[in-house]
């Protein structure tokens, strides 16, 4: 096969490259207005899923979709989460402040809400990417994938740990992550939420395989 044909292994690397570098230019431009970075998210994960799931290489036209269709929704999404974000900052320094019992118990009470809090950051716009419901719905989706699914959940969680670590201790990632970090993250994670999602989808392994071009043996 030639090395340079439409189907060779560098050919494919090359145009999954150039979608992971446009969808990180994407997220980055469409979160720009700070309060629009759930819609963007949102688009970033529908694109990278379909692209992971049939090959499609339309990441532009999916991201814009999804960004127009979810706008209201995920951006409703976003603020609820900035806003319980900044409850639990301000619990932990009166926590981190008091002496005593009460301290403690603020502390510990924190902690304990604080990891379906990461879960739910974790899983909710791949779920509102991929499921048209009404929010509450999907946050209350969101959790009950993250605890039934929570070996996957961890992976996810050590996945978002790893990328932070490189960040705070390995310069070279910082260029990488500058350049493509946001479609990088997604197109890794999307694999995995792809895999929780089709347990709810039974029929999607096969639309998908239909869509490109294959079929089961």
């Amino acid at each position: 096969m030639n090395l340079f044909s439409y189907d060779s292994m560098l050919s494919r690397f090359l145009h999954l490259t150039a979608d992971i570098l446009t969808l990180h230019v994407l997220w980055l431009v469409f979160s720009l207005p700070i309060v629009t970075i759930g819609a963007s998210t949102t688009a970033l994960y529908y694109a990278c899923m379909k692209r992971v799931r049939t090959g499609e290489g339309y990441v532009f036209r999916n991201f814009m979709h999804s960004f127009k269709e979810n706008l209201r929704q995920s951006t409703l999404i976003w603020l609820i989460l900035v806003g319980i974000g900044l409850l639990f900052t301000v619990d932990l320094r009166i926590g981190m402040a008091l002496d005593g019992a009460l301290g403690t118990f603020m502390l510990v009470s924190c902690s304990i809400f604080l990891i379906p809090y990461l879960l739910l950051c974790i899983y909710i716009f791949p779920v509102q990417a991929k499921f048209e419901n009404r929010i509450r719905d999907n946050i209350k989706n969101a959790l009950i994938m993250a605890l039934r699914h929570f070996p996957c959940s961890l992976l996810l969680a050590a996945i978002y740990v790893t990328f932070i670590l490189l960040l705070l201790s390995f310069v070279p990632f910082i260029g990488l992550m500058c350049c493509c970090g946001a479609g990088l993250l997604g197109y890794l994670t999307s694999n995995i939420f792809i895999y929780i999602f089709r347990k709810y989808i039974p029929d999607e392994l096969e639309r998908d395989l239909e869509a490109s071009g294959e079929r089961f043996i």
